[in-house]
């Protein structure tokens, strides 16, 4: 075409480019380090299935529909960047062709007809996407012009390729090939235009022009198509579309082996720490780079507020705008950013007393002076948040927002001392006495009476520790569940002890509030006692003190095997330890708890369970499994009034009496309490009973 526009064209936009994305990646490098550099083929596996394969928009049921439109448009754009790439060598030289994809290959067919349909089909999911936000207006979309412009670049450079070979297909059909056009005419695979019905369909709509007419578009689509994708290139960075580039890396670099990125053990013997506010996060700065991508790759596609129980609740947390704001913020302070990045590392090298303290005034003076709670993000925003991961598990681009608000409220209690006042009296119970109750610890293990229970002490030479948890040994409810877990056990001829009063409360209530301070203290006096008596194996019926003994005491040296007790007694029953009835009458539905679901997969072996003591039908709510509805108590919730909006148990108990069942089953003594407490409201805890596992097993054992 012209070698020399087409050099002059690449160069000009490349650069532009280029300065962005270095700008984009210096800002990220100059956030706190993290280690996202292991388990290469895991990380492959999850880019292909997640990222390329869009299993996370395709595999919902509730949004198929948009989230196959989205994919077709995402694989069609894929699958004409290798069209692209040949235009851009047309530029240089007529004909040219990627290795194995010319006239001379099935291979080259093949990829034209594919490239023929998928250009076809984005263009009416364009139309969809259209249609999506201009006529039904989804509320969790956000309508802004740059989500216009972007389907509409997509548009003109599906248009532009089609009319660019609808104009090649006139020239050379109608008008004898003026110019000696190159196309595809195989002997053994035919002329390539047999293979690309919709460029052929395009080509009548200009049928009527003359050659020159046609030469003309041909060139004008060329160009357009040229510019148009460069200038999509360049757009893409400035705002919430620069996923397209990100994304993939962003899914590469997800958490492995955890849902997400495991609280930060935190050094509070750190007198540096504390003099620079680097205790949680405080500010924009102390963002690591993963989170700034996590930042960058936000498709503001909302279903994460869509599924959140705090947004739909009308509580103020709308992680859209949450992610948004903490991203302004962020790019506000780039060139401080980078600049104390260069400080630091000036830092580490200088050997010069005088020029280090010097270096570190200059740091200190870049600091953002906005502090992130208060001046960002509201703290009612904050201390909304349940911690359940709803968001986390539909993020298409599988962005962590839970981690990044746990350190903002580490920040919040131990530098600002800024958090919610009515945590006060469970922290100082859990300080006093080992329990958010504050209740004595010296009667901890009170319920156990008269059920002829061993403790550690009495003989250690047990095959599981039961870890009771503080809501099984002092909330009145929950007692019960720990007595028909014990009964079980015993049934089932388990060598199985508890600590009594040498157990404390795991600390998961006190980090999830960012008293990292308590919770380290009370880690590790129990991973003291639970070493000295070398426990290997620990049963618990919390999800909390499961997730925080199985994922959390490791930081500390606390290695265990940790069950809960759904799947330990699904082990009893299928290995014929313990018999069941198929006795419990009346519609049975479960409701799944997050900190047994989503944070650590366990969904099969309670309904497992209750199928097999269920006489009635098993009914699964609307929203169950990996899309489970929090009951509210979750990330220190439990301990706090909700004064803002409805309560977020009272949403779930209203879905579970729209079931029409006569029961639900929990594995959660905070999933008990809320439910039960949300069924009392609903004046409906005689028709409804709400039982944990535990209890229904207990209740139908043969």
């Amino acid at each position: 075409m012209n070698p020399l526009l087409m050099s002059i064209v690449i160069i000009v936009a490349l650069t532009v480019f280029g300065r962005t994305m270095v700008r984009k990646i210096q800002l990220l490098a100059a956030l706190e380090p993290t280690d996202r550099a292991n388990h290469l083929k895991q990380r492959l596996m999850n880019m292909v299935i997640l990222a390329i394969g869009q299993k996370r928009l395709v595999a919902r049921a509730k949004e198929r529909s948009s989230g196959l439109m989205h994919a077709f448009i995402f694989w069609g754009f894929c699958v004409l960047l290798i069209r692209s790439i040949t235009l851009y060598g047309e530029g240089f030289h007529v004909g040219f062709q990627l290795p194995f994809l010319g006239g001379d290959h099935l291979a080259g067919y093949l990829y034209i007809a594919l490239k023929d349909i998928m250009e076809g089909v984005v263009l009416l999911m364009i139309l969809w996407a259209i249609y999506r936000r201009a006529v039904l207006k989804s509320k969790r979309l956000h309508n802004t012009f740059e989500a216009y412009l972007v389907l509409a670049l997509i548009g003109i450079l599906m248009v532009s390729d089609l009319l660019l070979d609808g104009a090649r297909y006139n020239l050379i059909h109608l008008y004898n090939n003026p110019g000696n056009i190159h196309y595809f005419n195989n002997p053994q695979y035919g002329s390539e235009f047999i293979w690309t019905p919709i460029s052929v369909g395009a080509a009548t709509l200009i049928s009527g022009l003359s050659a020159e007419a046609n030469a003309t578009i041909l060139v004008m689509m060329f160009w357009l198509h040229i510019c148009t994708q460069l200038t999509f290139l360049n757009v893409l960075p400035l705002g919430k579309h620069f996923h397209v580039i990100t994304a993939l890396p962003n899914v590469f670099l997800k958490s492995l082996g955890y849902p997400h990125e495991k609280a930060k053990l935190l050094d509070l013997e750190d007198a540096d720490a504390w003099e620079d506010e680097s205790l949680g996060i405080n500010h924009i700065h102390q963002l690591n780079w993963k989170q700034g991508l996590d930042l960058y790759t936000c498709t503001e596609c909302g279903r994460c507020k869509e599924v959140c129980p705090t947004y739909t609740t009308d509580k103020p947390l709308n992680l859209h705008d949450f992610n948004d704001k903490l991203k302004f913020e962020l790019l506000e302070n780039a060139d401080n950013i980078i600049q104390k990045a260069k400080l630091s590392s000036a830092i580490r090298q200088s050997e010069d007393p005088g020029q280090i303290e010097k270096l570190k005034e200059e740091r200190a003076g870049l600091n953002s002076k906005k502090r992130l709670i208060g001046d960002v993000i509201a703290e009612d925003t904050l201390w909304a948040c349940t911690t359940c991961r709803a968001c986390e598990e539909v993020c298409p681009v599988t962005i962590e927002h839970v981690p990044r608000i746990i350190a903002m409220r580490q920040g919040q209690t131990l530098m600002a001392e800024a958090y919610p006042k009515e945590l006060n009296t469970a922290l100082k119970g859990l300080e006093y006495n080992g329990n958010p109750w504050g209740i004595g610890y010296d009667k901890r293990a009170d319920w156990a009476e008269g059920l002829d229970i061993k403790t550690m002490a009495d003989d250690p030479d047990v095959d599981y520790l039961l870890w009771v948890g503080c809501a099984g040994s002092f909330d009145d409810r929950s007692k019960k569940v720990s007595t028909s877990l014990t009964k079980i056990l015993q049934k089932a001829g388990i060598r199985f002890a508890i600590l009594g009063v040498e157990e404390k409360c795991t600390g998961d209530f006190a980090r999830k509030v960012g008293n990292e301070m308590l919770y380290q203290t009370m880690a590790r006096e129990n991973i003291e006692t639970l070493n000295n008596y070398n426990v290997k194996k620990i049963i618990s019926a919390c999800p909390h003190c499961l997730n925080t003994l199985k994922h959390d005491y490791p930081q500390l040296g606390g290695n265990y095997e940790v069950i809960h007790h759904a799947e330990f007694i699904d082990q009893l029953f299928k290995d014929g330890k313990i018999k069941l009835k198929q006795s419990l009458e009346g519609a049975l539905t479960y409701h799944d708890p997050c900190y047994l679901g989503r944070y650590n997969n366990i969904y099969d072996e309670p309904r497992s369970i209750l199928q097999s003591v269920s006489n009635g039908v098993f009914k699964e709510l609307g929203r169950h499994g990996r899309e489970s509805f929090c009951c509210g108590a979750g990330g220190g919730r439990m301990w706090m009034e909700e004064k803002i909006g409805k309560r977020i148990n009272l949403e779930r108990s209203e879905e579970i009496v729209n079931l029409q069942v006569s029961s639900v089953a929990v594995g959660c003594p905070f999933c008990l309490t809320m439910i039960e407490d949300g069924m009392k409201e609903l004046g409906k805890e005689e028709e409804i009973k709400t039982l944990d596992i535990a209890e229904l097993v207990e209740k139908n054992m043969a």
